[in-house]
């Protein structure tokens, strides 16, 4: 085998997941095996249900997936770590040269695996650097980009800049958020995901880490990948679903800053963006505050002793 394909999956959406299975049975370059991990804590009921359904849909590829659970592994599934232990965990079970990420609701062109292939090698008979490969993201079942790259970071707003792609065969880029990344599988072990850190910054996060270790990011436009998520309520799209993981963002984007950010940086973070978030997310929890008020107190002094101990203490306050 030459390539380990590496998803995590909360396995509870059998249909969509067979969609995935069924773009990896099509692909024009077969030398590679899946590690499959699911993130959820099963029964022995559910785990047979669960595989019995994938196995009676004579896919070859599933011939070749490993499936990890709770009950077959030593993969935790009481984590509180969210995507970054699952990544983790699949990259140190891969046993080839080159892993692929993917999230189980995607779905890539037959040819996507050979052309990472072949990318990844022309780059590195150029030069010595070492390069993690990115496709360009496309939204459901439409042409529309959905731009997940960064040119850089905004210190001063405490946000990336989006990279507006022109789409020539390829770009640099300085961060991307979510995965979808073809790499050796060497670089991904030496580089693995913050495992305090979640929501909305692993990624952030992971691609600093990357660059800390002189390890390129590059986007091709002929890469392709379609990402079936799910429409997401307004309360989502302002990334605030709840009171709960409104708190737990925060926590990580301080844990983000608290890693990477020099003194100049966390001031900036202090006095322009701290102020302007809180007075952001405070006028919004107003609006909602007489639907949930007792929500919206509980969590707010929860939030305060969470942001004490993370300025004051190493470790991590929890409920």
């Amino acid at each position: 085998m030459k390539i380990s394909v590496v998803c995590g999956s909360r396995a509870n959406d059998k249909w969509l997941l067979l969609s995935f299975f069924q773009s990896l049975e099509t692909q024009t370059f077969t030398d590679f095996d899946v590690n499959m991990v699911c993130d959820r804590n099963f029964i022995k009921s559910e785990e047979s249900d669960f595989l019995e359904f994938l196995e009676n849909q004579e896919l070859e590829v599933i011939k070749r997936t490993k499936f990890f659970t709770n009950n077959n592994s030593d993969f935790n599934p009481n984590h509180w770590w969210w995507a970054s232990y699952v990544r983790n965990f699949g990259i140190q079970k891969a046993k080839w040269e080159f892993i692929q990420l993917f999230d189980d609701d995607n779905e890539v062109e037959a040819d996507f695996l050979e052309k990472c292939l072949e990318k990844r090698e022309n780059l590195n008979s150029k030069d010595s650097w070492e390069y993690v490969i990115l496709p360009s993201l496309y939204y459901r079942d439409t042409n529309q980009i959905q731009n997940q790259w960064f040119s850089y970071f905004d210190y001063r707003q405490s946000r990336p800049v989006l990279h507006l792609l022109n789409w020539k065969k390829q770009a640099q880029i300085q961060m991307f958020s979510w995965n979808w990344i073809f790499s050796k599988a060497s670089t991904l072990r030496k580089t693995q995901y913050d495992e305090q850190i979640a929501r909305i910054s692993e990624d952030l996060d992971y691609t600093l880490s990357l660059h800390e270790k002189w390890i390129q990011l590059r986007v091709f436009s002929d890469l392709k990948v379609i990402h079936h998520e799910r429409e997401k309520n307004k309360l989502e799209q302002a990334w605030i679903w709840s009171y709960s993981q409104a708190k737990q963002k925060s926590r990580n984007w301080f844990l983000f800053t608290k890693k990477h950010w020099n003194k100049r940086q966390l001031l900036q973070f202090y006095f322009c963006w701290l102020p302007w978030c809180m007075a952001r997310l405070s006028f919004k929890a107003m609006i909602y505050w007489w639907l949930e008020w007792f929500d919206v107190i509980k969590w707010l002094f929860s939030w305060i002793r969470e942001w004490y101990a993370l300025t004051h203490k190493s470790g991590i306050y929890t409920d």
